[in-house]
């Protein structure tokens, strides 16, 4: 199939609406476009009968937070409605809503699944939460959901994780039927358990722990380079997004420019319909 590939400053694309009664999406993440956990959501959402528009980066871009490219960006359209950008999460999610969707704007910009919680202090470091946030600072709703690693799993390549992506996908499906109670004031971070869906505790709304799964350690590797640490243990906090995630429950928290807001009404709303 040939691919279109086009610089974005020339960009005008009219992306035609599949259905005209569907919940138009703008799909993004951190991972890259071929990561599981935004293929799982992909495939969620269209098996809802979502219209998905997919702009996410190229490549892995993970703890890049807002970051932006300075310079000229490219946009590969890879399918029908799959675009990649060689950028960060931000810049697919600008280049999504000024270029590639321009003319046929999404109702809501969706961001994940990503591979790793992304609770407590470690939010704002987020690509998957900063795109939903530079989502929120163009004026559109916007939910970053995040599927939980457990450490332990990591000699394993966290197989958990890799189960609850489809299980993840279906819930935000639902939370998208609900989608009265959200607002384009506020980024929704979802964060969902690496367990089963018959295991999952319930869902609980949630403040940023101040907890860093990212430890001030550093480990020199066979490459030469100093390589972080990971693997801290929240404190029991039974308000707390770290401590409720790894209790087996989904959270939801109410995000400002990376910072933790207080729940609206329509946030305690939307868990008690759901």
């Amino acid at each position: 199939m040939l691919k279109k590939v086009l610089l974005c400053v020339m960009l005008v694309v009219v992306v035609p609406l599949a259905n005209a009664d569907a919940l138009r999406i703008l799909l993004t993440n951190d991972d890259g476009y071929q990561a599981p956990g935004i293929q799982a959501v992909y495939k969620a959402l269209v098996n809802a009968g979502y219209d998905v528009v997919m702009v996410a980066p190229t490549t892995q871009q993970s703890g890049t937070s807002q970051a932006i490219t300075s310079g000229g960006l490219t946009a590969t359209e890879e399918a029908p409605g799959v675009w990649h950008v060689d950028g960060h999460p931000a810049d697919a999610v600008r280049v999504g809503l000024g270029c590639i969707m321009k003319d046929n704007p999404p109702d809501i910009v969706v961001s994940g699944a990503n591979f790793g919680q992304n609770v407590g202090q470690d939010t704002s470091l987020s690509g998957t939460v900063g795109a939903a946030l530079t989502a929120v600072r163009m004026g559109y709703p916007a939910i970053a959901i995040s599927v939980e690693l457990k450490i332990a799993e990591a000699s394993t390549r966290f197989p958990s994780t890799m189960k609850a992506f489809s299980d993840a996908g279906a819930f935000l499906a639902k939370v998208l039927g609900e989608r009265k109670y959200l607002s384009a004031d506020h980024a929704l971070n979802i964060n969902y358990p690496a367990v089963s869906a018959d295991a999952v505790k319930g869902i609980r709304i949630a403040k940023l722990q101040d907890f860093s799964i990212v430890t001030p350690n550093f480990v020199m590797g066979e490459d030469g380079k100093l390589h972080a640490s990971f693997g801290a243990t929240p404190s029991r906090d039974d308000n707390g997004d770290a401590w409720l995630l790894g209790e087996g429950y989904i959270t939801m928290t109410l995000l400002t420019d990376g910072i933790g807001a207080k729940p609206t009404s329509n946030l305690k709303k939307l868990v008690r319909v759901l």
